[in-house]
């Protein structure tokens, strides 16, 4: 009985385990002045600094309206064209590729220019969140899976 306690808190361990590579993900801010400022940084407060920023506009989203990279602190501005209305779609993506970090985000604009209230982050993108909602039941699944298997072998033995 003992070794299947072991082999429950041993499982639950493993699933837990894999939690920190997923935290490592980024962050993006907005505020809207002049113009419209973003910042992204990792969630430990590092700067996501290098990142490119692929900016497009609704009237050809795909080709890119405009190509730049997030400074030194994480940030970049942009104003959209007010004459072209609807969704303007942002990519501020890993310029390196070793790693895949990136978010996205939709800025709406309408007849009196950008509608605040309606920038949103398109989280289905993120490829982090991806990983964890897809690995979290399959672990659970292969730690249940073994612990019923070690439990009727030690059933077996005593």
């Amino acid at each position: 009985m003992k070794r299947l306690l072991f082999a429950l808190v041993l499982c639950l361990a493993l699933i837990g385990f894999p939690t920190q590579a997923w935290a490592h993900q980024v962050e993006t801010f907005f505020t809207l002045g002049d113009q419209l400022e973003f910042q992204s940084m990792f969630s430990t407060g590092e700067p996501f600094a290098g990142a490119e920023v692929t900016i497009y506009a609704p009237n050809d989203p795909s080709q890119p309206w405009l190509a730049t990279s997030t400074d030194s602190q994480g940030r970049f501005t942009f104003v959209p064209d007010e004459s072209i209305p609807g969704d303007w779609e942002i990519a501020i993506e890993d310029s390196d590729g070793d790693q895949s970090h990136a978010d996205y985000w939709t800025v709406p604009v309408g007849d009196k220019g950008i509608i605040y209230d309606g920038i949103v982050l398109d989280a289905t993108e993120d490829q982090h969140y991806m990983f964890a909602s897809a690995m979290g039941p399959l672990a659970m699944t292969i730690g249940a899976s073994l612990s019923w298997a070690l439990y009727k072998r030690l059933r077996r033995l005593v």
